[in-house]
């Protein structure tokens, strides 16, 4: 088999287990975390459901049993933190750990804007660049999965970092992906956002 063949068949393979990865891991672990957000926007707009009620006072003591409930429902699938800056900081302890345990390189971390909400909840996203092999890439995303709090991931893109390196270099590829996950903020920070709006709003 001649060097222009092995490389060749390099490149193929890398194309095939790319097709693998996009084709059966990327959207088992999709379904997994879309089901576990659904489950989340559920929970907030029970959370949204039993504020409300809490208004009524005939209504007082359930209403107050019922969002204890849904507050210790959600804990564990939100971030920590109660502003952006605080659940985004998070959010990346979370990735590094994935990477760390994975063996994979975490390259870069970028905050991405988002002002989606679900009742009193707010998401956060970042954008992060990694590198490792098969192994070390389908571990980042069953780590990302599996996480206790319910993350999602809206892009995903997986690319040989180099298809023609010498046949006997263990294959490295890149995982870029954007990753999101919510958090509860405070009064504080809510009521800071809510101002900032109102002024954009004003301006426009």
């Amino acid at each position: 088999m001649t060097e222009r063949d092995r490389r060749a068949l390099l490149v193929g393979g890398a194309a095939v287990l790319g097709a693998v990865l996009l084709l059966r891991v990327v959207p088992w672990s999709a379904r997994r975390v879309l089901a576990a957000e659904a489950e989340l926007r559920q929970r907030a707009a029970l959370l949204a459901r039993a504020r409300a009620d809490l208004a009524e006072a005939a209504l007082l003591r359930d209403s107050a049993a019922a969002l204890g409930q849904a507050l210790v429902g959600l804990a564990p699938k939100i971030l920590s933190g109660g502003s952006a800056a605080e659940a985004s900081a998070d959010l990346s302890g979370r990735l590094n750990l994935a990477a760390s345990r994975s063996a994979a390189k975490l390259e870069r971390v970028d905050q991405v804007s988002d002002s989606t909400a679900a009742g009193r909840l707010r998401r956060v996203r970042l954008r992060a660049t990694l590198e490792s092999d098969v192994r070390g890439v389908s571990g980042v995303l069953r780590a990302m999965e599996f996480n206790e709090a319910a993350l999602s991931v809206n892009e995903l893109r997986i690319v040989a970092v180099d298809p023609n390196s010498p046949d006997r270099a263990p294959e490295v590829l890149r995982l870029q992906v954007t990753v999101a996950g919510w958090f509860l903020p405070s009064r504080e920070a809510l009521k800071d956002s809510l101002t900032v709006a109102g002024k954009g709003k004003r301006e426009g």
